[in-house]
């Protein structure tokens, strides 16, 4: 038998799905396998022959599984076979800023008095007070920090962010309300936000929206503030309106020892 014979019964057998080898095949087939001798291969291995048949089968297995493996290489994240995407990192903690809670302020065991002004009261432990030096002879306030016209007591370490400051004129021909009205509604007032107050028995405003206390006794107007800076907002947190109302009730005017208006206590 050729070998054609014998290729042409292996294809009659796969395509018409004999159960039984025919024994002129068997025969073939064992004699062939006798007379072949077993050889040693040491790589590359070689893919033994097959028929067209058994090719094409495992040529279209071999489409198959490259589809499956391209499939999966398709729907997996970049880097390839065996890459495994590492866990998304998480997002920092954000952490709230650690305020420290705003120190009390210090007591009031100070004691200004102004000769200039006419009055006296109290003032915080550790601050510094700087007497004025000219009277205070515009018809508004002026705020000013380096002005002469004004007393200033103020913390030593703040300086401009955090001080009271004090200052009293002559209302002259006005009546005390309309002098008081006359004060809130200047660049430096409160504007109309404002409530009865009484200071040392003198009866007066105090803004609503700002630390002004305006009052008027013997003909005498007084503006008393309290300025704080919003720069450091921890920093003056204890200086609120129920402390300036504390600094309020030391006052203790005294008109009748005011020097006159454009006086100086300059040398």
């Amino acid at each position: 038998m050729t070998q054609n014979d014998l290729d042409r019964q292996l294809n009659d057998f796969l395509r018409d799905g004999p159960t039984e080898l025919p024994y002129e095949s068997f025969d073939a087939v064992r004699d062939r396998t006798e007379q072949t001798g077993q050889r040693v291969v040491i790589g590359p291995w070689r893919i033994p022959e097959m028929n067209r048949i058994v090719t094409l089968g495992l040529g279209a297995a071999a489409v198959v599984v490259a589809l499956l493996v391209g499939a999966q290489l398709v729907g997996s994240p970049s880097g390839g076979v065996g890459f495994q995407p590492s866990a998304p990192a998480e997002p920092a903690a954000t952490l709230a800023p650690s305020l420290s809670p705003a120190a009390s302020a210090p007591p009031l065991t100070q004691a200004f008095t102004s000769t200039l002004h006419g009055f006296s009261m109290s003032y915080p432990e550790g601050w510094t007070a700087r007497a004025a030096a000219d009277g205070w002879t515009d018809s508004t306030f002026s705020l000013n920090f380096h002005g002469s016209h004004a007393d200033f007591l103020y913390d030593p370490i703040l300086e401009s962010d955090l001080f009271l400051t004090i200052a009293s004129q002559p209302i002259g021909d006005s009546t005390p309300e309309d002098w008081v009205a006359e004060q809130m509604a200047s660049d430096e007032g409160c504007g109309t936000a404002n409530e009865p107050i009484a200071v040392d028995g003198a009866s007066g405003v105090i803004g609503i929206e700002c630390n002004v206390a305006l009052v008027t006794t013997a003909g005498r107007g007084y503006w008393i503030q309290l300025y704080t800076s919003g720069d450091d907002p921890l920093a003056v947190a204890p200086y609120d309106r129920a402390w300036f109302e504390e600094v309020l009730a030391t006052v203790q005017l005294r008109p009748e020892d005011a020097a006159e208006p454009g006086s100086s206590t300059s040398p």
